[in-house]
């Protein structure tokens, strides 16, 4: 009897090559489409917070809407088809009818008006702790994917799950290499999760003490609460309004220098989808000796350039009546721009601001 899986060797050379080779699974997804006359398919983590996917790229934007969408976090064919963990290819009409299929916004508002309207699916678990989903998006005029084309596919699904642990496995790789040299140049650092897991720390990281540590469940934890409430917002709000991500000031102890912790989103790839990394977060002193100036501080705290010279003059100690004559502006404009500097960086008072960033010609008028 021959063997079932012989027309698929070619794919499932395609499936290890995109497991070691993160820019393949897009052009995997759409050959993995081609077997149910598919539109796409897509490979997501099935996790609350912003969406890690990758894609075909005939169905990009469309997955991209679906995302932006409410639908995102909340919709009918993840309740039902994504919890089951039966190691086989599901479709649609695995879960519903024809008829609740009808019923539900989420097929007539979302997906049929895009040209998509069914799937066949699997889930597999990621060395990350994500439940991993592929789904292939089949046109709602083309008929509902077979069951005889589902147990095709499960030809195909061991393979695709191996890819996905070892996707994951180099991704876990790729993270320790990446703040391993960032310790090499004297920066803490570590990779994180969407939940503030650290997926890999270097030394430097981990002897930080108190200030910063990884706690229990490998959490990232600051001492400071602000700081953390801080952390915690960069990592979770979508990406598209924290665009090069986030600076973080944390104001300094009787053991600690101040420092500035960088958040700095990855890119929607095979390291972050398998292994659950989506950020880096490294680690900055601030000296007294060397403070930042506008230019830093604007880039640093996303303050505007003119919050930017206000906050440096505040540094070398001008008060608030000597800025508004330096500056050709009236009072209640600098302690307006003020107060939206302390607001961003997360201090109350003119002297906690000094303190965070150090001084360089004395200290402030008050």
């Amino acid at each position: 009897m021959p063997d079932a899986s012989a027309d698929f060797e070619p794919l499932i050379d395609e499936i290890y090559e995109a497991s070691v080779m993160a820019d393949r699974w897009p052009p995997l997804l759409d050959r993995l489409a081609a077997v149910v006359d598919g539109e796409g398919a897509l490979i997501f983590a099935a996790a609350p917070g912003v969406p890690r996917w990758l894609s075909s790229e005939r169905i990009y934007g469309r997955v991209e809407r679906w995302t932006r969408s409410p639908y995102a976090q909340r919709n009918p064919r993840g309740e039902r088809l994504v919890p089951n963990t039966e190691a086989r290819f599901l479709t649609d009409l695995d879960a519903f009818t024809e008829a609740e299929l009808d019923a539900e916004p989420f097929y007539s508002e979302l997906l049929r008006p895009n040209g998509l309207g069914w799937c066949v699916g699997t889930t597999i678990r990621s060395p990350a702790g994500d439940t991993l989903v592929i789904s292939i998006e089949k046109a709602y005029a083309k008929g509902p994917v077979e069951r005889a084309t589902a147990e095709k596919l499960d030809i195909l699904r061991p393979h695709l799950a191996r890819a996905a642990v070892l996707s994951g496995r180099l991704g876990f790789e790729r993270a320790r290499i990446a703040v391993n040299t960032l310790d090499l140049i004297g920066l803490p650092a570590a990779a994180v999760t969407q939940t503030g897991r650290a997926v890999a720390a270097n030394p430097s990281f981990l002897a930080l003490g108190l200030a910063v540590q990884v706690g229990a469940n490998d959490q990232v934890q600051f001492a400071s609460s602000a700081a953390q409430i801080m952390f915690k917002e960069a990592l979770t709000v979508p990406s598209s309004l924290i665009k090069a991500g986030r600076s973080i000031p944390v104001a300094g102890s009787e053991v600690n220098a101040p420092f500035i912790a960088h958040v700095l989103p990855l890119r929607l790839s095979g390291l972050d989808l398998f292994a659950g990394a989506v950020s880096i977060v490294f680690l900055t002193p601030v000296t007294q000796q060397r403070s930042p100036g506008p230019e830093l501080l604007q880039a640093l705290f996303d303050l505007t350039p003119a919050e930017a010279r206000i906050a440096s003059l505040v540094i070398d100690g001008k008060s608030v009546d000597s800025i508004s004559k330096i500056q050709r502006v009236s009072l209640n404009t600098v302690r307006t721009q003020l107060k939206s500097v302390f607001m961003k960086t997360g201090v109350d008072r003119q002297v906690d601001l000094v303190r965070l960033l150090g001084q360089r010609h004395g200290q402030p008028t008050l």
